[in-house]
């Protein structure tokens, strides 16, 4: 394997560790993962030796016409088959049992919270194989999807021309097995050579890369939380130059198992508790479960701000559920009052409070050893999880000298504009393309957020966001 910043120093400089002679497919996977009723996020780009030419695979099997830069990591093998399978968007709307939380269970020795129960051993010896080969199955299906995605603006047999090389993410905290079983799993899907990049190095340099004009300076400080769904992986970097763009670790990685996905369980456990064991076990099998499970993890989950919130409600549609006042269930409808989401919510954003503090104290310790720099200068949320205000608001409380900063970025494709909207235009001998338009915002019964432009009268360019 690569050392790691011998590849952020190759993606750096727009050339992926590509030589100036030769043409690759670079082709880069975020593999993270998001228990709901869509469970992991996965995000794939793909560039040759032209930095420029950079593509953002949007277009998903099942997805139908959304644009969206992820796709849920689940599966489900047909009933008589272990190589056939339906992935991502494809699952949407079955209610039949599939494999969800794949990523989690590459490394099942990793430190989990204890009070929400689960049970990795259990979970893989439900899979119809070993869980290298079904993730490999997954990682398969991803790029080969992702390269027929790029052949669509080439001309047939164009892109087979191209060495490709492979880039993958992982958790920080991840263990050397857990590493190497992921590195089987790419190499037993055809994916050779294969690099590896830990999670809040590839976030470090995303984020620093597009707010390096943003304030920041050479000597500055930073802290990189990515939060996602199923690991929270933290790092610290100081800015040694801007232009040309030079960073150095400051800190070991840091992180641990608490993702949005354990928001997700303890609210499985209350419902359990709520309705009972064996109550539980039937509506888990119910189009009402799935659509509660959807709507607290779109629409509940990303606007909690803390306990004082109003009381939300959430509803198991026909599911026929014996009420249940003290806990809040009556006519299938569960009440869920802001302490109630406080407690679901309170030990996993202590927990990544505390990650974070220990990361802004270790970069304390080596200024101090070094005598050089002034503190952390900003802390940078990052990730689907990292997205939450209320997260924001606890870690602000903790570090009142430090700003903390989201860092969100929505891709779109303007192919469908028509031309003659665009206006030429020169800036210093350099021509651009201007366009003028109006920013649409919608929030869609799913949850969801829609953005989309409005050129001349007329709707363009529509991308689906959470939160």
């Amino acid at each position: 394997m690569e050392d790691v910043r011998g590849l952020l120093s190759a993606l750096n400089d727009g050339t992926g560790g590509v030589s100036d002679d030769e043409d690759r497919l670079v082709l880069a996977l975020d593999f993270g993962t998001t228990f709901s009723g869509q469970v992991t996020q996965i995000m794939a780009y793909a560039f040759t030796n032209d930095p420029e030419r950079v593509y953002t695979v949007d277009s998903w099997p099942g997805a139908q016409d959304r644009i969206v830069p992820k796709t849920p990591t689940e599966l489900q093998y047909t009933s008589r088959s272990t190589n056939r399978f339906k992935w991502g968007y494809e699952l949407e709307q079955t209610l039949e049992e599939k494999i969800s939380g794949l990523k989690l269970l590459l490394d099942p020795d990793l430190e989990r919270p204890y009070w929400i129960p689960y049970d990795p051993s259990a979970e893989i010896a439900k899979l119809p194989k070993p869980v290298v080969d079904v993730v490999s199955d997954y990682l398969k299906a991803i790029f080969q999807h992702a390269i027929a995605e790029v052949e669509k603006s080439y001309l047939p047999g164009f892109v087979d021309g191209f060495k490709k090389q492979y880039i993958l993410t992982v958790p920080a905290v991840w263990s050397d097995t857990a590493k190497a079983t992921t590195q089987r799993a790419a190499r037993k899907a055809g994916m050779t050579p294969v690099d590896m990049i830990t999670e809040p190095e590839a976030a470090a340099l995303f984020t620093l890369q597009t707010m390096r004009d943003k304030g920041l300076k050479d000597g500055d400080a930073i802290v990189i939380c990515d939060a996602g769904g199923g690991t929270v992986d933290l790092i610290s970097y100081e800015i040694m130059s801007l232009y040309p763009f030079r960073v150095r670790a400051l800190t070991v990685p840091s992180g641990g198992a608490h993702g949005s996905l354990m928001l997700n369980r303890s609210f499985e456990e209350l419902i359990k508790q709520t309705v009972g064991e064996d109550a539980f076990l039937g509506l888990k099998k119910t189009e009402g479960y799935r659509s509660a499970m959807r709507e607290f993890d779109l629409v509940h989950k990303p606007s909690f701000r803390g306990p004082r919130d109003a009381d939300r409600y959430v509803s198991f549609p026909m599911a026929n559920l014996r009420d249940n006042e003290a806990m809040g269930l009556v006519r299938n409808s569960m009440t869920l009052s802001g302490q109630t989401m406080f407690r679901i919510f309170d030990p996993i954003i202590r927990d990544i409070d505390k990650l974070v503090l220990e990361q802004v104290r270790d970069v304390q310790i080596k200024q101090l050893e070094s005598r050089n720099g002034s503190g952390v200068k900003a802390i940078f949320l990052v990730g689907g999880f990292g997205a939450s205000a209320y997260l924001k608001e606890i870690i602000q409380a903790s570090n009142p000298r430090i700003s903390i900063k989201l860092n969100c970025s929505l891709r779109t494709d303007l192919s469908k504009v028509p031309r003659s909207c665009f206006k030429r235009k020169y800036f210093d001998g350099e021509p651009y393309l201007e366009i003028w338009f109006n920013l649409l915002l919608e929030n869609l019964p799913s949850g969801l957020m829609k953005f989309s432009i409005e050129v001349e009268g007329k709707e363009y360019a529509a991308v689906e966001a959470t939160y």
